[in-house]
């Protein structure tokens, strides 16, 4: 299995037109949030049109800059995993979008006790699966991927605490863009994937039930 791993584009569209040599590559590209900056249905639509009409396969949650159209354009799609399951292959993909909640408002923040709600219903699509992948906007809160500049963690508690029971083998997160790189909670691999708007992604590759991480940057 290959992924190729995408987050916070935060509109930057032209970017996308140049990996598509790469996605055509992979089995599946996921995008781990905030498609736009504050955009809507039709800045996810003009942003994304040049992966869609490639043909790749593509598994996607909204983030925090996201408002709602963004999720209804994903709905239309059939590419959302907020709260839902999909297969390919043996590995089975859910999501969680949306960001933690902050003093700044953004169009959309879940609390802990809403996000682990979300996180039980995503995981019930995918128990059959024997390789389990979350892919959720918010890092886990206390880890490597999760700092700010200041050094606070900004993560999520709902997620940290999904991760610690053993839910799931893979994280592809985002978010924190002070943050890429690469943690370990409970039995799952947690890779901060970064900003893509400053040119940040990854590609994983699942074999043998372990996955490997390589960092690209376009």
């Amino acid at each position: 299995m290959k992924i190729l791993c995408l987050s916070d584009v935060h509109g930057e569209g032209a970017g996308l037109k140049d990996i598509l040599p790469v996605a055509s590559e992979v089995d599946v590209v996921v995008v781990a949030g905030d498609l736009t900056h504050l955009g809507g249905y039709a800045e996810a639509e003009s942003v994304f049109a040049p992966l869609l009409e490639s043909g790749a396969r593509i598994a996607a949650v909204a983030g925090n800059m996201d408002r709602e159209g963004v999720g209804r354009w994903l709905d239309e799609k059939a590419i959302n995993i907020h709260g839902r399951g999909t297969t390919i292959g043996q590995v089975g993909f859910m999501g969680l979008g949306g960001g933690t909640p902050s003093p700044f408002g953004t169009p959309w923040e879940i609390a802990d006790a809403e996000a682990a709600g979300i996180l039980a219903s995503g995981l019930t699509a995918i128990s059959a699966c024997p390789y389990k992948v979350l892919v959720s906007h918010a890092p886990p809160r206390g880890t490597k991927i999760d700092r700010s500049f200041a050094g606070m963690h900004l993560g999520s508690g709902a997620v940290r605490d999904f991760l610690l029971a053993g839910s799931v083998d893979l994280c592809i997160c985002g978010h924190i863009h002070e943050s890429p790189g690469e943690d370990t909670l409970g039995r799952a691999l947690c890779v901060n994937v970064g900003p893509f708007k400053n040119g940040r992604y990854a590609l994983i590759a699942v074999e043998d039930g372990r996955a490997h991480v390589t960092w690209r940057k376009r």
